[in-house]
């Protein structure tokens, strides 16, 4: 029988938030990309690779640090350190970086294959690659989206990577909080911290090479 569900508050259109629900309390997404990430970074050294921003210089401790390095196409990017499109890193010396982090980037790149190529060139033998790419999400039609990925296609991707782990991370609830413009204030931890294998919300990678 139809029409039997109370949606209440979530019978709507247009979401709580535009913006992905950093308005309130912080994105749901960047909650699992985080944490993800942080726990990664805890044991590493060396040169660091950030692609579109630094956000995760603040996580590193000073000793950890050689070298920090952030790299996007557009010139404005804070912190920017090297201005370069992914697809084309042929100026910079191959084994060049210990640890690349690649966070919600290759959503918005022509080619994913070719960029994870070019990133694996430039990463040390023996380097990491951290990364995050979603599931479900919005079309961001102003930062050219184009591509969304599932725990295979991360996988398939990843192949020139000699070990790779590759998780599902969030639940339907997570998802449709998203997709509603919910943000962490509105979430449980609990609720949060389980893992769908169906209905994740998006993957993350850590890949050596």
């Amino acid at each position: 029988m139809s029409g039997t569900v109370d949606f209440g508050e979530l019978r709507r259109f247009i979401p709580f938030c535009t913006k992905w629900g950093t308005s309130r309390g912080g994105a749901i997404d960047r909650y699992y990309i985080n944490t993800f990430v942080e726990a990664a970074l805890q044991d590493t050294s060396g040169r660091y690779l950030e692609c579109g921003t630094s956000r995760y210089r603040n996580v590193l401790r000073s000793d950890q640090i050689d070298s920090y390095d952030v790299i996007d196409i557009r010139e404005s990017t804070p912190g920017l350190t090297i201005q370069a499109d992914l697809h084309d890193l042929a100026h910079i010396p191959a084994e060049s970086f210990d640890i690349i982090i690649c966070t919600q980037v290759l959503p918005y790149v022509i080619c994913p294959k070719r960029c994870l190529e070019e990133l694996h060139r430039v990463l040390k033998t023996g380097g990491l690659l951290l990364l995050s790419v979603p599931l479900i999400d919005k079309d961001d039609a102003v930062m050219g989206d184009r591509w969304r990925f599932t725990q295979r296609t991360v996988t398939e991707l990843l192949q020139p990577f000699r070990e790779c782990d590759v998780q599902g991370r969030g639940n339907l609830l997570s998802s449709v909080a998203y997709l509603q413009g919910l943000g962490m204030a509105d979430m449980d931890l609990t609720d949060l911290n389980r893992t769908d294998p169906i209905f994740y919300q998006l993957v993350v990678a850590s890949a050596k090479k």
